[in-house]
């Protein structure tokens, strides 16, 4: 539980730990929860403070108030046929007259009751695209927090060595190297298989980390109807036209690209019933209702859809790194003669990938203590030969790798 609640603090938590991970991994676990999170928020401020402005007859005049409520509840739609026929709409989705809400075989709009009350046989009626997105928005957005921070869960599960020597390099001293390099070089405590499995485990979470990129990305795009994929291509494309001819429907022949993502105005129907001493009465009215709360939502998924790019190729790019040091690695340990010329190089030439890891993040941390751990190294690591068999000295004992640090208290009480 204790493990849980300090990883959700982590997500909401603005200033950051200790980075453990690579800086390609902390794009999706530190700044994009932070977004889902402000956007979250934003979102929440419309979802309590903006209200719904719908347009009504006089006989609802007195009941306003109650139209906009139950409109609210029940959704708006507009017409999928109108996506083709904007020189015939009064907003995008809508057309002129309200009363149409069918459509012929030539393509004319006509309405499925004749002047008559009876059914318009030659009309068939328009498909209606239904919009509710307001209401869950927010929460689904805050969600995705908690979504992209799921591989770096899983990193931590299967690092703690990692974690543990991070924080000994960051917040020890020069006391500690004798401690480091007995405990996280020794494979007695920590063997060749286990690291193998490390290296597999940390590569599963580089392409998980793909993986929860682009599927936020997909998500999303299944919940706003199959329209958020190209939102971004099709906002630049719009973008590009003059503003007099972007902002004209009629003259662009094409719709913005926020209306088709998330209409702002919409059509509602409201069912009016009374009953007196003269008998029941019982109408339907179509009303026209402008939802301002999704104009916010047009320019904040347009921000968000430009970071869910940048996020599937910052985690593609981070899986190339961590191959590319693997990589490295594996020459290091079957071609070590390629880097005689670099000592310290002949000491990774006998390491597991795991342990040239752990240098790596020594050497990123303190220098000092590298070169420390580097001499340790040479004398003292279990299961492997010094490495004399590089040294061209025959009466060297050992081969100094960098200038002589200052030597520790431990070392000088076990008389080294």
């Amino acid at each position: 539980m204790h493990a849980l609640t300090e990883s959700v603090w982590e997500v909401i938590a603005w200033r950051t730990t200790t980075p453990y991970d690579a800086v390609t991994d902390r794009y999706s676990r530190v700044f994009m929860p932070k977004l889902f999170i402000v956007s979250s928020l934003v979102m929440g401020f419309s979802y309590f403070n903006d209200k719904l402005n719908c347009m009504v007859n006089s006989r609802l005049g007195g009941l306003k108030e109650f139209v906009q409520e139950t409109c609210w509840i029940q959704g708006f739609y507009i017409y999928h046929e109108m996506h083709t026929k904007l020189n015939e709409s009064a907003y995008y989705g809508i057309p002129e007259y309200s009363g149409y809400d069918g459509i012929t075989g030539k393509g004319q709009l006509c309405s499925m009751i004749n002047r008559a009350g009876g059914a318009n046989k030659i009309c068939t009626p328009m498909t209606k695209r239904y919009f509710l997105h307001y209401q869950w928005l927010p929460f689904y957005v805050c969600s995705l927090a908690i979504f992209y921070f799921f591989p770096y869960m899983m990193f931590k599960a299967g690092n703690s060595d990692i974690i543990s020597l991070v924080d000994i390099v960051k917040n020890g001293s020069l006391r500690d190297v004798d401690k480091i390099t007995n405990n996280y070089f020794n494979y007695k405590i920590s063997s060749r298989s286990k690291m193998k499995m490390l290296i597999w485990f940390n590569f599963f979470v580089k392409v998980l980390y793909i993986v929860i990129n682009i599927c936020g990305f997909k998500l999303t795009d299944y919940t706003m109807d199959g329209r958020f994929i190209d939102y971004g291509l099709d906002w630049l494309k719009w973008n590009d036209v003059p503003n007099h001819i972007a902002h004209d429907i009629v003259k662009t022949g094409v719709p913005k690209p926020g209306d088709y993502f998330l209409p702002s105005v919409g059509m509602c129907e409201v069912h009016e019933a009374l009953n007196d001493k003269r008998g029941i009465y019982i109408d339907k009215h179509k009303v026209v209702c402008e939802i301002s709360q999704n104009i916010r939502y047009q320019y904040i998924f347009i921000i968000l859809w430009f970071f869910f790019a940048v996020g599937v190729c910052i985690s593609a790019l981070g899986l190339l790194h961590f191959l590319y040091l693997t990589a490295k690695s594996f020459f290091w340990v079957y071609s070590p003669k390629i880097f005689e010329t670099q000592l310290s190089n002949k000491v990774h030439a006998q390491l597991t990938l795991r342990e040239m890891e752990y240098l790596e993040k020594i050497q990123r941390l303190d220098i000092t203590m590298y070169g420390e751990i580097l001499r340790e190294l040479t004398r003292y690591k279990p299961g492997i030969q010094a490495i004399k068999k590089f040294d061209d000295s025959k009466t060297s004992d050992m081969i100094t790798l960098l200038p002589l640090a200052p030597v520790s208290e431990n070392r000088i009480l076990a008389g080294v």
